[in-house]
C-alpha cells in the first residue's frame, strides 16, 4: 500500500517559518475541523400515535359497513402517513449521524452476522474497496488515488495510439507502457462518482496518480499488481439509512469506522459519506505534543509495540506518521527500560526543513531524551531511527531533563550536535 503523506510535517514547518520571522505569532495547529461543537446525539425522533380500525362498523347494514371499512382504511393509511411524515423530519441528518469527531458509534439497531458478512462482501468488491483505505470526513475528502487505483471495476474505455502518446508525454512517470494500462473515460469516471457518492460537479484534477488528458476525456494509469480483498466487518449499527460499520483492512494497525447512506438503488445500494480511523483504541496514552518556545499542539497517540512504545501523529483524527522512539542495542542505555513517555515537543534542530521530535521517556526513576529525526523525500516523509549517541550526550549535558531543555541545549551547541 501506498505511503500517506504526512500532513504533520508541513503544518509544523509552516509554525517553524512564521515564528522565525515574529516571535510573537501565536499558531493555533488545530484546524476548524477540530473544533467543533458536539450536539446532542439523542433520539429526536417521535413516537408514533397508536392507531387503531374503527370498530364501531359492527351496529350498521353490510352495505355501510362495506362503506365504513373503506373510509377506516383511508384513515388509518392517513394516519400513518402523518406518522411517516413525523418520522422524516425529526431524523438527524447524515452529517450529524456520522459525527466524524467522535471515537464512539452512532447510536442504532446492532447489524447481524448475516448482514456484516453481505457488508464485508459488498466492501472488497474492487468498486469499493479503494473507499475503505484512508480517511475522509465527507465525500469532498475522498482520496479518488486509492478509489480508482485497480481501475475501480470500471471498464477500460476505447482509446487511440494517440490518446497514449499524449498521456506519455505528459507523464512523470512513464515514458512507454511498461505495465497493464489503465484508461478510463471521464464519462464513466464521473458517473462513478455519482453513483457512489453522489458528487455531482467532480473535479478530474483531484485524481492524483492518474494522467488525465482533456484532449480525450480519459484518465491513464499503469498498475502491475492487484488489490487486496482484506476488509474484515467487525460489528456495526444502523439508524434509519444511515449505516456505520466498524472493520479492519490490510495491514493497518487500528480499525477504521465506516459511515455510509443506503440509496434504495439495487445497483448502486449505498453511497460512502465518512471513514474515520479508530485511533483512540489502541492508544495506552494521548499527549498533547508542544511547539517548542510555542502554546500550538499536536496530538500524539502512544501505542505499545513488542518493541517499546510508538508514538502516533494525529492530524484531523488521522494517524499521518508514526515514530519509534528506540535504538539498536547500546553499551551507554538500555533503553528498554525507559517504557514510559513523559513529553513530546517539536522543533527542527537540525535547519533541514523537516520538523524533529524530541521526546522524554522515564523508567520512574530517570528520564533521557530521544531524538527522532524527521525526513521529507519524494516518497515518504516520517522519522528516522534515533542515535544513542544523541541520547548519551544529552543525559551528560542537561541535568533537568526536559523537552524544553533538551532542545534548547541542542541549539546552543550545534556544532557538538552536527559532529554527533
Amino acid at each position: 500500500m501506498k505511503n500517506n503523506v504526512c500532513k504533520f510535517v508541513a503544518i509544523a514547518m509552516v509554525a517553524t517559518t512564521v515564528l522565525s520571522g515574529c516571535d510573537s505569532a501565536q499558531i493555533n495547529l488545530n484546524s476548524d475541523d477540530d473544533t467543533t461543537t458536539e450536539e446532542s446525539s439523542e433520539d429526536t425522533s417521535e413516537d408514533k400515535d397508536d392507531v387503531s380500525p374503527d370498530n364501531s362498523a359492527e351496529d350498521t347494514s353490510k352495505d355501510d359497513e362495506a362503506d365504513n371499512t373503506a373510509v377506516s382504511t383511508q384513515d388509518t393509511s392517513e394516519d400513518n402517513a402523518e406518522d411517516d411524515s413525523q418520522k422524516t423530519s425529526s431524523t438527524q441528518s447524515i452529517e450529524e449521524l456520522s459525527d466524524y469527531d467522535s471515537a464512539e458509534t452512532m447510536e442504532g439497531d446492532e447489524l447481524s452476522s448475516s448482514e456484516l458478512e453481505k457488508l464485508e462482501e459488498y466492501l472488497n468488491q474492487v468498486d469499493n474497496y479503494g473507499f475503505t483505505l484512508a480517511s475522509y470526513k465527507n465525500a469532498d475528502q475522498i482520496d479518488w488515488e486509492d478509489v480508482l487505483a485497480y481501475g475501480a471495476g470500471i471498464e477500460n474505455c476505447d482509446y487511440s495510439q494517440e490518446a497514449v502518446d499524449a498521456y506519455l508525454e505528459a507523464s512523470d512517470e512513464f515514458d512507454s507502457v511498461e505495465y497493464d494500462l489503465i484508461a478510463l473515460s471521464g464519462e464513466d469516471v464521473r458517473a462513478f462518482v455519482e453513483d457512489k457518492t453522489g458528487i455531482t460537479d467532480f473535479d478530474a484534477s483531484l485524481v492524483s496518480n492518474f494522467v488525465y488528458v482533456e484532449e480525450y476525456d480519459i484518465f491513464f494509469s499503469q498498475v502491475s499488481d492487484c488489490y487486496m480483498k482484506d476488509v474484515r466487518c467487525e460489528a456495526g449499527v444502523r439508524n434509519g439509512d444511515v449505516l456505520q460499520i466498524i472493520f479492519h483492512v490490510g495491514f493497518q494497525t487500528n480499525n477504521r469506522r465506516l459511515t455510509i447512506e443506503e440509496t434504495g438503488d439495487s445497483d448502486n445500494p449505498y453511497r460512502f459519506f465518512s471513514n474515520r480511523e479508530l485511533w483512540e483504541e489502541n492508544a495506552v496514552k494521548v499527549i498533547d505534543g508542544t511547539i517548542y518556545q510555542n502554546t500550538g499542539t499536536i496530538t500524539c497517540a502512544v501505542v505499545d509495540s513488542d518493541k517499546g512504545p510508538d508514538i502516533e501523529i494525529i492530524v484531523d483524527n488521522v494517524v499521518t506518521c508514526v515514530a519509534h522512539p528506540r535504538f539498536r542495542d547500546s553499551e551507554d542505555i538500555n533503553i528498554e527500560q525507559y517504557s514510559d513517555v513523559v513529553e513530546v515537543e517539536f522543533w527542527d534542530v537540525d535547519d533541514d526543513g523537516a520538523a524533529d521530535m524530541i521526546v522524554i521517556l522515564s523508567d520512574g526513576d530517570d528520564s533521557v531524551a530521544v531524538l527522532c529525526k524527521g525526513y521529507v523525500n519524494q516518497w515518504s516523509e516520517g522519522y528516522t531511527e534515533p542515535k544513542a549517541e544523541v541520547t548519551k550526550w544529552l543525559s551528560e549535558n542537561v541535568s533537568d531533563m526536559t523537552a524544553d531543555n533538551a532542545i534548547s541545549y541542542i541549539l546552543d551547541h550545534k556544532d557538538e550536535f552536527n559532529d554527533i
